[in-house]
């Protein structure tokens, strides 16, 4: 029998092919995984995507793990195809809307189009933004708006505007430092200095109550109300432009809502300045994120169409029930946190010594927000949170108050003076849906308070 010659297969003329072909299908798919890996990554790392596309992390994770196996079955060429077409389709998509996110930011096309929206916004619903005093800002000047305001900005946020249609068309004019004074205003008996309360930048000059203020102690007064402040920002705006040789008491108007928060928020930059020179900034930046810009849309179901109003309870007046919104209520002092407590005691005692330095008496006036005034009058809605529904008045009010006491700075209450006008009269004094602030009834029934405590003479007038 003849020796069996053991014959080695000669390499084929297609064999490195396929080694090659099996190459770049390995390196297709572990692409294809790390761009899938990325996306997930991306999607869950940062806030501004992730509260639009956190959902997304865990299945883009999932689908890179199959990517990464389906190479085992390349020898099954129809599968091997099929799995080497999607990667082709998932790699172009994303990197299809990678370049779309890096475009767009290189671009710096904002996609809120802010500049336009704030040009639609009344100037007392924007933030000030041109830096004053060490770390605070005031509205620009001079400045004129006329039109709807709370019709407006209804509109510009996409909210229905029943509530305002017949609102009557203001001028609202601002000085060159942003104020709400006239021009040629430059002496003063009284300066007063305040959040949005005291700019009440959607009533005429005439419904302002340190107009009506002026008219009823015979005095002027100057209105240094800027919304979005609180009253470290006061301070300031005293120090700043609220001196004249003229001037002989001072008014800071303390708004419960937002006031302690304001005060810890300042407290905190104006320490941050004094340890490293750092002050904020109130830049608009550009939304110029096309993820984000996309998420945002899909939880919209229509921009166009005006969304509905937001009702927290309605007010049962002796006429029927009217529709209103409620704010988040003011904490007790042993709810509020420590910062924001000696950010108060700080203010106190700080706006103390500016009055003696000066030789002036300096007041505070307590704004109450709307619940406190409203306090048993409301049946609340199912949109309202457990925390409006279960509020009660509580003692921030004597807190405020044991501060100016401790500081020899003068003490206005301004809760029993529009209490009483609401039993009497039924007026509701404060702006139904969705504004917090007081209406044109509720600034005079303020101006009238004041004007008896800053004049016991005023009392009979």
């Amino acid at each position: 029998m003849p020796p069996v010659v053991k014959v080695e297969p000669v390499p084929g003329p297609d064999s490195a092919p396929q080694a090659l072909s099996f190459r770049i299908h390995l390196w297709l798919h572990l692409v294809t995984a790390l761009l899938l890996f990325g996306a997930a990554w991306l999607l869950t790392a940062r806030p501004e995507l992730a509260i639009h596309w956190h959902t997304l992390g865990k299945p883009l994770v999932t689908a890179a793990l199959i990517v990464v196996l389906l190479p085992a079955f390349h020898r099954r060429r129809r599968f091997s195809r099929f799995s080497a077409g999607l990667c082709v389709s998932i790699s172009s998509f994303l990197l299809l809307v990678a370049a779309a996110e890096t475009g767009f930011r290189l671009a710096g096309f904002d996609f809120r189009r802010q500049e336009a929206f704030l040009r639609r916004v009344p100037p007392c619903y924007q933030k000030p933004r041109v830096p004053t005093g060490e770390v605070f800002f005031r509205h620009p000047g001079p400045l004129t708006w006329t039109g709807q305001v709370l019709k407006a900005q209804l509109a510009a946020l996409r909210l229905s505007t029943e509530p305002y249609r017949n609102e009557p068309v203001v001028t609202i004019h601002y000085n060159r430092f942003g104020f709400r004074d006239a021009d040629d205003l430059s002496a003063w008996d009284l300066a007063v200095a305040g959040d949005s309360f005291t700019e009440l930048g959607y009533l005429p000059d005439s419904e302002l109550f340190t107009t009506i203020l002026g008219q009823r102690l015979h005095r002027r007064v100057l209105n240094l109300g800027v919304a979005s402040t609180g009253p470290l920002t006061y301070l300031s705006y005293l120090k700043d432009y609220g001196l004249c040789p003229q001037l002989r008491q001072t008014l800071v108007v303390f708004y419960e809502g937002n006031d302690m928060e304001d005060l810890r928020r300042e407290y905190a930059a104006l320490k941050k300045f004094q340890a490293t020179g750092q002050r904020p900034s109130m830049e608009i930046h550009k939304q110029t994120s096309f993820l984000r810009a996309l998420g945002e849309r899909l939880r919209r179901t229509d921009p166009t169409t005006p969304t509905g109003l937001p009702v927290d309870a309605y007010f049962l007046s002796a006429h029927g029930k009217v529709p209103v919104s409620l704010e988040p209520p003011p904490r007790a002092r042993a709810d509020q946190p420590a910062a924001a407590l000696q950010a108060l005691a700080y203010f106190a005692k700080e706006y103390a010594a500016f009055a003696r330095q000066h030789g002036i008496h300096p007041w505070l006036a307590y704004m109450p927000c709307k619940m406190r005034i409203w306090y048993g009058h409301l049946e609340f809605t199912a949109r309202a949170t457990d925390v409006i529904k279960h509020w009660q008045p509580a003692d921030l009010p004597t807190v405020v108050a044991g501060e100016c006491a401790r500081n020899g700075i003068g003490f206005i209450d301004l809760t029993p003076a529009l209490r009483d006008a609401l039993d009497h009269s039924g007026d509701l004094l404060y702006n139904t849906i969705y504004d917090t602030h007081l209406s044109a009834r509720g600034s005079a029934v303020v101006a009238d308070a004041l004007a008896r405590a800053l004049s016991p003479q005023a009392a009979s007038r």
